[in-house]
């Protein structure tokens, strides 16, 4: 029988195909209120599009599995691992050629760490300052998850990490507590395990080493279902087109993260993003095809926008916030540098017209909303060469504290090489710094007369007008000044699928769509405007919780255990070279972090006489750079064999290689 959209969508809800974030009533809700005119099936947004029809004939294979992981991210590889762990038959799709991004910062509430440092977290102060947060927007009960069993969660992590041979470094304290400055609680939660190893990559190894595999290069095109129960998962090889099926026969887990990679989505969804945001530190290839497949399989999505925000966006003066065209005629953010850490220090922000606008004591994305409401969505941050011991007194937490961590080094090491770049200015006299950052006229008077008043400000020890605490305050009276342009940095985004508290994927009417989960950013139901990052690693330590909460309830109910994997290996691309090879030029592409890296191969003679690869859609400080070096590689060997990934963009290199290793084997 031919998969098709009747097919497709039976029992599905057709509230599914519209969703509130695009001022849409879900249909079946309006049907349901008899004073509400019927929703006409035309009212899907543009961004959600259609319900793809693949029939079985155009199926190249299918796979049966029982547990169907969709994403090789945080959380996916977090379920993966514990499944292998009970013999699990599952398997793990992913877009891209490597396992994803690993977050390395998480949080966990009252861990076996918090009671090492003899801190506890007061969970019921911690709900509700979460709920708060949301204005109530949230289930309490799905919450509750990750306070009572991220503590179970960090004690798996804990020896496996720690085999790995990674120390764990807990943050006992919160930021200074002051008198009368109470409006926010900060939780004992970070922890934090060290940069040096990747633990996505340690748990493909652990699989790997008990005979799974991850198919990699496979982009997830929609779910498949048989009356209200998803059935698995139609997904499109990347590399060769083809339309793979995989049967879940239990459960299927999206973990496919957010949509802060589809602007499109972003415009429709979390329409303050293009107001605030200046720079991305996102995972590209992110486009919410997981959020999209769940709603095409009769799911609702959350109504509000929940992106996460840090404003270490730096731009040059005269830069907006929001969407600009690349030389593709792409929307991308206009920033070079997406992660500025001290961007986060509180120094004095003024805005275009020189105005102080807010405290600037407040979380990272704070800054940036209340800056949707100034001039082209941008700040500037002011500070004095008395940086170092600032930011000292300051004492920040999460990772803003990794400026205060580098000392008396963070002059030299962070600020100087932005001044050389262009994007910080540096000026004798707070004159010159304004003419530099570009305030003329009115705006650089009323610049000026700011900066007068917060030393007063710093002299009387009182922010009389925004209230921010006084060892927070900081004089602009030593030279070299120094001011640079900010916006937003978009991490990701969580408003995502609704789900229940045991991650069921829910329909609009509260009803879980049986077989299917979510986790992570592709999971809603918990954040609502903002993500409150005075809990450092919330994000992360729900996603993790999550995961190991499915798995664990899957074991609970009967999944099989014990059986391993039903997989074969993979076929494995040996890498190749061109001796051999037919003359010609041939072409080919892979995926690579922000979407497809064609390549373009010349052979003359079994050598490979040029070889190009367009990597203009990559990150430009990263797989931008990343692209020469492989080439040059590729070229100096004669084919792939033994040719380097160049470190930090290991997935632009691996699609070099796989796109240039096609082009050999098109050539044989």
């Amino acid at each position: 029988m031919d998969f098709s959209r009747r097919s497709f969508l039976k029992g599905a809800a057709l509230s599914a195909l519209s969703v509130a974030a695009a001022n849409v009533l879900p249909a079946s809700v309006a049907a349901a209120e008899e004073t509400k005119a019927e929703a006409p099936v035309s009212a899907n947004p543009d961004w959600l599009g259609e319900a793809p029809v693949i029939a079985d004939s155009e199926i190249a294979r299918t796979y049966t599995t029982d547990l169907l992981i969709i994403g090789a991210g945080n959380g996916g590889m977090m379920a993966a691992s514990i499944a292998a762990d009970h013999g699990i038959d599952f398997r793990v799709i992913e877009q891209n050629a490597t396992v994803g991004a690993t977050r390395y910062w998480y949080g966990a509430i009252n861990s076996a760490e918090t009671k090492k440092a003899g801190v506890e977290v007061n969970t019921a102060a911690l709900r509700s300052e979460i709920s708060r947060y949301t204005s109530g927007k949230m289930d309490q009960r799905v919450l509750n998850v990750w306070i009572n069993e991220s503590a179970a969660m960090h004690d798996y992590l804990a020896p496996i990490l720690t085999e790995a041979g990674m120390t764990c470094a807990f943050t006992a304290a919160g930021e200074k507590e002051v008198d009368n400055y109470t409006q926010y609680y900060y939780p004992a939660t970070e922890h934090f395990w060290g940069m040096q190893k990747k633990r996505n990559e340690i748990f493909q190894e652990r699989i790997e080493q008990k005979g799974y595999y991850i198919d990699f290069n496979h982009s997830l095109v929609c779910l498949t279902k048989e009356g209200n129960k998803v059935t698995g998962a139609i997904a499109q090889n990347v590399l060769t087109g083809e339309y793979v099926k995989f049967v879940a026969n239990v459960a299927t887990l999206l973990a496919t993260g957010g949509y802060e990679g589809n602007p499109e989505m972003i415009e429709a969804c979390a329409p303050i993003l293009p107001m605030c945001v200046t720079a991305s530190s996102f995972y590209a290839s992110n486009k919410g095809q997981g959020i999209k497949a769940g709603i095409w399989a009769g799911a609702m999505k959350d109504i509000e926008a929940a992106p996460m925000i840090f404003d270490r966006g730096i731009v040059a003066p005269g830069v907006d916030a929001g969407y600009v065209l690349n030389e593709k005629g792409e929307k991308v953010f206009p920033g070079t540098v997406s992660q500025f850490n001290p961007g986060t220090q509180p120094f004095l922000k003024v805005d275009r017209d020189g105005v102080r606008f807010m405290s600037e004591s407040q979380p990272y994305n704070d800054a940036s909303h209340a800056a949707a409401r100034r001039k082209g969505g941008v700040y500037a941050q002011i500070f004095d060469s008395n940086v170092c011991a600032d930011v000292q007194r300051f004492h920040t937490i999460g990772c803003s504290a990794m400026t205060r961590s580098q000392g008396d080094a963070l002059l030299p090491n962070t600020i100087e090489p932005q001044v050389e770049a262009g994007l910080i200015m540096k000026a004798d006299t707070l004159e010159e710094l304004a003419d530099k950052l570009g305030f003329a006229g009115k705006a650089k008077e009323t610049f000026l007369a700011t900066c007068a008043r917060y030393n007063e400000l710093y002299d009387m020890q009182e922010d009389v007008d925004f209230g921010k605490p006084a060892y927070r305050l900081s004089e602009l009276r030593n030279p070299p000044y120094y001011g640079l342009w900010l916006g937003g940095s978009l991490l990701c985004t969580m408003d995502s699928l609704w789900i229940n508290e045991d991650m069921q994927v829910l329909t609009p009417e509260r009803e879980v769509i049986e077989g299917l989960y979510a986790t992570g950013n592709c999971a809603g139901t918990t954040f609502v405007d903002n993500y409150p990052e005075l809990m450092p690693g919330f994000c992360l330590g729900r996603n993790l919780t999550f995961a190991k909460h499915i798995v664990d309830k899957l074991v609970k109910d009967g999944i099989p255990t014990g059986k391993g994997p039903s997989m074969e290996a993979p076929v494995v691309v040996e890498n190749l070279t061109a001796e051999g090879c037919k003359d010609g030029t041939y072409t080919a592409q892979a995926a690579g972090y922000a979407g497809p890296v064609p390549v373009t191969v010349e052979i003359s003679g079994g050598k490979i006489v040029s070889a190009t690869a367009d990597v203009s859609g990559e990150t430009a400080a990263l797989g931008g750079a990343a692209g020469p070096k492989v080439i040059e590689g590729i070229l100096a060997a004669n084919g792939t064999v033994d040719v380097d990934v160049v470190s930090g963009s290991t997935m632009t290199s691996n699609a070099i290689i796989a796109a240039v290793n096609d082009c050999l084997a098109q050539a044989k």
